[in-house]
């Protein structure tokens, strides 16, 4: 029995927020191409206005629809034009990681060019005038360009545990931790704290945010033992390292209290007395 399937998926629009009256409009955006893959028929579509009936039925059982900044556009936009409840259709938007680990919004093309080395064809502005030309087959294809580049960054990020972006602040490439391929660990601040009141060493899976052209350098495990503990970060011993670090619980992926007991130095208990 096939399982569910999993669809990632883009839309292009027919106007602009300008046309209609701003961000509040979604609804009055139209939809000239939805684009989509399926993991399942390990194929790419896409679909006109006229034919959005075979889109309806692709993403109708699917166990997850796959997208970047889905929730906040492309679900609203299309949820006029199907006679599904998109909003209740299971959805991992890649965004909502992405803004969670920086506090702010990144594009798709930037995480495309630094994660993957890769760049997106054209851009929706771009769309918005193919549309008005009649050009639908341009649209189609930078539709299904978008869903490529969507795909490989879900991969990536499934695969590594995080993806790149470039940060101004940072004058380099930043990994974000992502859990796209993980059945996120809640438990972590509790597994930490245990740890530290039983002084027996932490294996973390950690994410740093160092620039580097090399994704594996970015995700790495740990042994830390722990010498202070808050609700954001934890100072420790990192045997990795072979020094103190301080580490941000945010980019902890996964931990667990190994057997190895550990006693603070006296150097370091003094400062925390």
């Amino acid at each position: 029995m096939l399982m569910s399937d999993t669809i990632v998926f883009d839309i292009e629009t027919k106007k602009s927020f300008d046309e209609v009256g701003g961000r509040d409009n979604l609804h009055l955006l139209g939809v000239s191409v939805v684009a989509a893959y399926s993991y399942n028929q390990k194929k790419f579509f896409a679909f006109e206005e006229s034919n959005l009936n075979q889109f309806e039925r692709l993403i109708k059982d699917a166990g997850l629809l796959i997208g970047f900044n889905i929730n906040g556009f492309d679900i609203p936009v299309l949820n006029p034009h199907i006679s599904l409840d998109a909003f209740s259709l299971p959805a991992l938007d890649l965004m909502d990681d992405i803004k969670k680990g920086v506090g702010f919004r990144v594009s798709l093309d930037n995480i495309a060019k630094n994660t993957l080395g890769i760049s997106k064809s054209a851009d929706g502005l771009q769309a918005l005038r193919w549309y008005k030309e009649g050009k639908i087959d341009e649209i189609k294809k930078y539709c299904v360009q978008d869903v490529k580049v969507t795909k490989e960054i879900y991969e990536f990020g499934k695969k590594n545990g995080h993806i790149l972006f470039l940060s101004r602040e940072a004058r380099g490439k930043v990994a974000v931790p992502v859990s796209w391929g993980l059945n996120a660990q809640k438990d972590i601040p509790q597994i930490l704290r245990e740890a530290f009141e039983k002084r027996k060493t932490a294996e973390i899976d950690y994410i740093t945010g160092n620039a580097s052209n090399d994704s594996s350098d970015h995700r790495n495990m740990r042994l830390v033992d722990i010498y202070r503990l808050n609700n954001d970060f934890l100072e420790g011993y990192c045997h990795l390292r072979q020094a103190k670090r301080i580490f941000k619980i945010n980019r902890i992926l996964r931990a667990k209290i190994t057997d190895k007991v550990y006693q603070i130095r006296e150097d370091v208990q003094n400062s925390l007395l």
